[in-house]
């Protein structure tokens, strides 16, 4: 398995560990993205979708091609870039034939799963990993764990805003 390429403020995995059971209470997948700054490889900004264009089920969770771009305007916009989508799970962390076929695949990106969505787990250790490396995808450990405060935003069809 190879290291993550990336560190993460450990206010995210509380934070997204929320905003999962908020919606996995209600038997719906979730998710969002994790930005940072360019030149920077700490994830620092937790990007959470909203409701224009996203569509949750109790096994699906999808992102408009509108709202991905709104996403990544403001991400540009602020000289940010988001190298990690995470994505919770009813039960356990794995990626699903959807997710692999249909994800972002794009070489280095990654993706996350967050598991039992109804009650995850809080430590970003405990979801799984996956970069996309030479056409496939590739099991990798967790980032590594930094301390420091985390910004949140919501985007979607209608523009990204900071909650």
């Amino acid at each position: 398995m190879n290291d993550s390429p990336v560190r993460i403020r450990a206010a995210a995995g509380e934070r997204i560990a929320e905003e999962v059971t908020a919606f996995g209470r209600c038997s719906l997948e979730t998710g969002g993205f994790l930005l940072a700054p360019r030149g920077n490889d700490t994830l620092s900004i937790v990007a959470f979708a909203g409701q224009a264009g996203i569509v949750r089920c109790r096994d699906l969770f999808q992102i408009s091609e509108r709202a991905l771009g709104r996403l990544f305007e403001f991400a540009d916009g602020h000289a940010l870039y988001a190298p990690v989508q995470f994505h919770s799970h009813r039960r356990g962390p794995f990626l699903s034939r959807t997710d692999k076929e249909h994800g972002l695949r794009a070489e280095g990106f990654t993706s996350a799963v967050v598991p039992r969505y109804a009650g995850p787990p809080h430590a970003v250790t405990a979801w799984g990993w996956w970069s996309f490396q030479e056409g496939d995808w590739a099991a990798v450990r967790p980032p590594s764990l930094v301390a420091g405060e985390i910004t949140v935003v919501e985007f979607d069809e209608d523009g990204a805003r900071v909650r």
